[in-house]
């Protein structure tokens, strides 16, 4: 409760209920998997972000705001579908879920801001994921992508994508080949080390997750998690997390 007043102060109330979100993940309940989740992008880059739905509903959507009629950037009943720099592609998923990926091109600073995929009837979606985006000067891996963002004193979790099952899990930092770059690895379903945790929940989009908590902007970088040995994985995603003061996070 402390440190969810701490954050109001620095934040609006929507933050808050992120970071307080974000907390109750960390306390067990794996339920609450629905936090709003930041990216970072590179001026003048792309990135995308892929949205599981469970709606059945024909008409795909990509929002700026509350998909209201006015940040409407994109309704479909097709495929795929372009306006100017956006772009939505539909794909239908593994055990009823249903991909929607919508994608930025030649990112300017007024893209940051809050947004919503979805899914639904011809009006408004009824099953819809909701992202933040942040346009940075950071230095970022590649500028074809987002990279996973967080703010300074808060928490991020990410699904480590298309790993593989196995029995051993890992969570490491840069080239994970020294000691100290090993933050988690564990055989156990879910193992946490200070502010580092790694969690397997069966039946799951990306079926393993990592979480940073009580971020400092040291904690920018390099990640990889996954299934195996960290020095040897089996299978294994790598991915850049990159570290914002919370006043730059619109």
């Amino acid at each position: 409760m402390i440190f969810c007043i701490r954050i109001k102060l620095r934040m609006n109330i929507h933050h808050v209920l992120f970071f307080c979100f974000l907390s109750a993940l960390q306390d067990g309940n794996t339920g609450l998997v629905n936090a709003i989740n930041l990216y970072a992008g590179a001026e003048g880059g792309n990135g995308s972000v892929s949205c599981h739905l469970t709606s059945s509903g024909s008409t795909k959507f990509f929002c700026k705001g509350e998909c209201k009629e006015e940040g409407i950037l994109i309704k479909t009943d097709g495929v795929t579908a372009q306006s100017g720099r956006y772009n939505i592609r539909y794909k239908d998923g593994s055990s009823g879920r249903r991909n929607v990926t919508v994608t930025f091109t030649q990112l300017i600073k007024s893209d940051s801001g809050r947004y919503r995929c979805g899914l639904g009837g011809s009006s408004v979606p009824d099953s819809y994921r909701d992202f933040d985006v942040i346009i940075t000067d950071a230095t970022l891996d590649e500028n074809t992508r987002f990279s996973r963002a967080g703010t300074v004193g808060g928490s991020v979790t990410g699904g480590c994508l298309n790993t593989v099952y196995g029995s051993r899990k890992f969570f490491c930092k840069d080239e994970c080949k020294q000691e100290g770059d090993i933050l988690v690895e564990t055989e156990e379903n879910r193992a946490q080390n200070g502010r580092y945790s790694i969690e397997y929940r069966e039946g799951s989009v990306h079926g393993l997750y990592v979480t940073i908590t009580q971020l400092k902007k040291s904690d920018t970088g390099r990640y990889r998690c996954g299934y195996g040995r960290a020095s040897s994985p089996n299978s294994s995603y790598t991915f850049q997390i990159i570290v914002v003061d919370g006043e730059f996070y619109i």
